[in-house]
């Protein structure tokens, strides 16, 4: 009930009891009524949940990729009209480590990662996607004097001549060596330095991650660019995990985002995004050469997750 409207609530009683033969209703009784009434519409706004969000640290260096994801996280406890703080762990954690924490409600109650059937069986997925799918569609990072050796590669058999690197538990690392590529792993922080020395040919990322990581490394990794001419493309995207036991911030985010859908809020923050946007102008997709791959790692409710959810059909 709006305030102005509860605030009718006394001056209606005191007529109501003026009204009733012989009753006599003092004003303090009045208020004392108006007061427990007050209480009680009141009550449930004043139990709400507080949540307070810790998601994991991935890098060492400031990590501009979380921008968006928590944009969509603000939106949807907007949306779900929740409570709530968000804050880093304090310490670095790979993948693998972030959501072992994850699972047993230690240091973080949040991540966004990859969606995976194996991750689902010890996590609660939110299965929306929050980039729509545009974490699938992988450009390669590589050496700026390579690129006339990349020009030259057109199929799935010539990319496997060369190496590529992943991280440390990644999805993505299963899904490109299940097609048969050469990939070495490390963490996500060496990766950069690996492919600028040589040590490793190429460093696949989301489309809308690589122009804003090189743009964060671009100082300490001056010789990395964006291949121009492959794509290398399968269904995935990031989706918000919570440990199994907190169904609470789960339901909370999942009503916000399905909200947000309907109410077209979602599409109005992602088409605002200055970086996606950019990113999605650079790559030039449609002059790309595409190298489509199979993800296993998939659940079956990832693969029905509507088409509504999705960009990149």
């Amino acid at each position: 009930m709006p305030l102005r409207t509860a605030k009718t609530l006394l001056p209606r009683l005191r007529r109501h009891a003026e009204a009733m033969p012989g009753t006599r209703l003092s004003c303090r009784a009045v208020v004392t009524a108006a007061m427990i009434v007050l209480t009680a519409l009141f009550a449930p706004l004043a139990r709400a949940e507080h949540f307070d969000i810790v998601y994991p640290r991935l890098t060492v260096i400031d990590d501009q990729r979380a921008l968006f994801a928590k944009a969509v996280l603000d939106l949807a406890m907007r949306e779900a009209h929740a409570d709530y703080t968000i804050r880093r762990s304090s310490d670095v954690m790979q993948r693998e480590r972030a959501l072992r924490e994850l699972a047993a409600g230690r240091s973080i109650n949040l991540a966004w990662v990859s969606m995976s059937a194996r991750d689902e069986a010890m996590l609660r997925p939110v299965r929306i996607p929050i980039y729509r799918g545009l974490i699938g569609y992988r450009v390669l990072l590589i050496r700026k004097d390579r690129q006339a050796e990349f020009d030259k590669i057109d199929s799935l058999a010539q990319l496997k001549t060369l190496t590529g690197g992943q991280g440390f538990g990644w999805v993505d690392t299963g899904i490109l060596r299940d097609a048969g590529l050469n990939i070495e792993t490390s963490t996500y922080d060496s990766l950069f330095p690996m492919t600028e020395a040589g040590r490793i040919d190429y460093f696949p990322r989301g489309v809308v991650e690589a122009w804003t990581e090189l743009a964060a490394r671009g100082a300490a990794n001056p010789d990395l660019v964006v291949e121009r001419h492959l794509l290398l493309a399968y269904r995935s995207d990031f989706i918000f995990y919570t440990s199994k036991r907190d169904d609470a911030l789960a339901n909370t985010i999942e009503t916000g985002l399905r909200a947000a859908y309907r109410d077209g809020s979602y599409k109005r923050l992602f088409d605002s995004q200055p970086d996606i946007r950019s990113a999605l102008e650079r790559a030039e997709l449609a002059r790309r050469t595409v190298i489509h791959l199979d993800n296993r790692y998939l659940s079956d409710a990832d693969r029905d997750i509507p088409g509504e959810y999705w960009m990149v059909k």
